[in-house]
């Protein structure tokens, strides 16, 4: 599997596949797109690429591309779920 091919397939569930926005195909590498908007999007990118083995297998790679994604969702809800907090907390006192 391809750097690529790895990006292709999360930016294909990414709305508007807004991934590629932010990804040089040529050069397998990801680029700023300063007017995009997207930084999820590109932070998508960004965490791919720098998550990516070469020499290793399909499966290692798409292990890894799925704990990495999986960790940066988890950070989010933590998030989430803190800011959601803020007005029951504020009702509370």
């Amino acid at each position: 599997m391809t750097l690529n091919q790895l990006v292709c397939r999360a930016a294909s569930a990414y709305p508007e596949a807004f991934v590629l926005r932010f990804w040089d195909p040529l050069r397998e590498e990801p680029k700023s797109d300063l007017h995009a908007g997207d930084t999820l999007a590109e932070f998508v990118a960004l965490e791919l690429y720098e998550s990516f083995e070469p020499e290793a297998s399909d499966d290692d790679q798409l292990a890894t591309a799925v704990k990495v994604m999986q960790s940066a969702a988890d950070d989010l809800q933590a998030v989430a779920h803190a800011l959601g907090n803020i007005s029951r907390e504020r009702m509370a006192a």
